[in-house]
């Protein structure tokens, strides 16, 4: 018997290599942070085999932004694809909302802020999606920064996908500028509510987030010593 498909949580629960990393990443952080809000130096580390005496405090926690760099850039890769996965799960939403897309099965005709985007490219009202059925469109919507999101759109038929059309968001400000802000402001809304109700943006975010932080209070206090 196949299994069922594991949740993004499980599938992030399950990753030993991105636990470790992420494991270092908060650890190393997190003394960063210590060492810079405090003003502890450490000058002595013990070890199995000898004990460390540092010399020079200031190399020490040179050593450790360098460390955290490498691994904010190796936990990036890591989970670079559950990323993709947790924005994929909650655009999916945005893209299912009435105002975006709906289908009124009764006259078999679709309406909505999407088919007015794409109407100078692609009729989604024409006879021949109409007759291949408009489950065979598929929308995706990138939302990178919000004010810079945009839709694919790829068409499937006999002979294979459609080469896909995509359209940024802001395109439409000076046609349909109303419709525009509600669309920011959905998409808007859909993410903020996402980042609450689902344990998978902490998982994936905080590590990165918290070696940000490190990073940039190091940084700030060795240019600004009298903070």
């Amino acid at each position: 018997m196949t299994e069922p498909p594991k949740s993004l949580t499980e599938q992030i629960n399950n990753d030993v290599t991105l636990a470790s990393c992420k494991k270092t990443l908060i650890i190393l952080s997190s003394i960063l942070l210590a060492l810079t809000f405090s003003g502890a130096k450490i000058t002595e580390a013990n070890t199995f085999i000898f004990k460390i005496t540092f010399t020079n405090p200031i190399g020490l926690s040179s050593l450790m932004l360098l460390a955290i760099g490498y691994l904010l850039i190796r936990y990036n890769s890591l989970s670079h694809l559950y990323v993709e996965s947790f924005q994929k799960q909650w655009s999916e939403k945005v893209v299912n909302n009435s105002f975006y897309r709906n289908f009124d099965h009764h006259n078999d005709v679709v309406s909505g802020f999407i088919p007015d985007l794409f109407k100078p490219y692609v009729d989604l009202n024409n006879e021949r999606i109409k007759t291949e059925s408009h489950d065979f469109v598929e929308y995706d919507l990138k939302t990178q920064l919000f004010f810079n999101a945009y839709f694919y759109l790829t068409i499937h038929d006999e002979s294979g996908p459609s080469e896909p059309v995509k359209i940024y968001l802001f395109s439409s400000k000076s046609k349909f500028k109303l419709k525009y802000l509600a669309a920011i402001s959905l998409i808007s809304y859909y993410w903020l509510i996402e980042q609450f109700r689902r344990r998978e943006f902490l998982e994936l975010y905080s590590p990165m987030f918290i070696g940000f932080i490190a990073v940039f209070c190091s940084v700030w206090s060795r240019f600004n010593p009298s903070i």
